[in-house]
């Protein structure tokens, strides 16, 4: 994975996502004429534009690895949090975003724009959405029919229309090119410091159903908050050099301890370590009735 993070007072921050929405369904010629101009809100009292592009680079493996454990330890959890929600990736330094909690504290709404005209992908996206509702104790996330009431965009692109959709959301820069490499690729935006207000999740579709799951799986989840890779986390999809493809149980506990109501958006690590023992233990007493609802690596 990649990681790019662009300050607010970039060009992104006033064009990043005016044109996307809309230039992508024109290109596709499916428009929906009713579709509200969701940029003007976004671009209203947000603090901070963060970026994030998550670019598949590994290659998928032709044979299974390792049996992943059945359950994991005090400290592998806490590491594995703290690897992850701390932390950037990528080529650009590292910004202030990369120094807190990023999650968040309003119900995410989810709004498929799928254009690539293959069939069943939009559906796995409700599907994998539900789960996490069901699974992640805190956060409420569920499809949105409406896009204006949507705070997570999922754009289901083929390769032909991606490089032209991530050039509508981020201006010509030296970043981009690790954009058009991506299968994958995500932007938030912070409200404020921390909390999360928006996401446009853009997915390959045409790569076929191993690469689309892992994808969606990936940045479904990381914009959500934990948004590092680390190479060192063996069990876990926020690691380009494993064959990790499904949201698992050691992601799980992440995003589980994540949306305990104990770690708040803003908080630094110092602070979040201190209240992780709890967010763990109580993740750890809901894991039994989600484990069997989890595909294990």
């Amino acid at each position: 994975m990649t990681v790019a993070i662009l300050e607010a007072d970039k060009p992104i921050g006033r064009a990043g996502t005016g044109r996307t929405m809309a230039s992508f369904m024109m290109r596709t010629k499916r428009v929906r004429p009713s579709l509200p101009p969701v940029s003007r809100r976004l671009r209203a009292g947000l603090e901070t534009v963060v970026v994030l592009v998550f670019a598949f680079l590994f290659s998928l493996g032709a044979h299974a690895g390792p049996k992943a454990p059945d359950d994991y330890s005090d400290s592998e959890i806490m590491r594995g949090f703290m690897l992850t929600v701390f932390g950037r990736e990528g080529p650009l330094p590292q910004d202030g975003s990369a120094g807190f909690v990023n999650k968040f504290t309003d119900p995410v709404g989810v709004y498929v724009l799928d254009n690539s005209g293959i069939a069943g992908q939009a559906a796995e996206v409700s599907r994998f959405v539900a789960l996490l509702d069901r699974t992640v104790p805190n956060l409420e996330i569920k499809m949105e029919p409406q896009p204006e009431k949507a705070r997570l965009f999922i754009f289901l692109v083929n390769r032909a229309n991606y490089r032209q959709v991530i050039a509508d959301a981020v201006p010509r820069s030296p970043q981009t090119k690790f954009l058009e490499r991506a299968r994958c690729s995500t932007i938030l935006w912070n409200r404020t410091t921390g909390v999360l207000d928006k996401a446009y999740v853009f997915i390959l579709a045409d790569r076929g159903p191993k690469i689309f799951t892992s994808c969606l799986a990936e940045e479904l989840t990381q914009a959500l908050g934990p948004a590092n890779d680390n190479a060192e986390l063996r069990w876990s999809l926020y690691n380009d050099d494993n064959d990790v493809g499904t949201f698992g149980l050691f992601d799980w506990y992440i995003l589980a301890t994540l949306y305990d109501g104990s770690v708040l958006a803003g908080m630094n690590a110092e602070e979040a370590r201190s209240v992780l023992p709890g967010a763990i233990a109580r993740a750890r007493a809901f894991a039994p009735r989600v484990r069997p609802l989890l595909v294990l690596p």
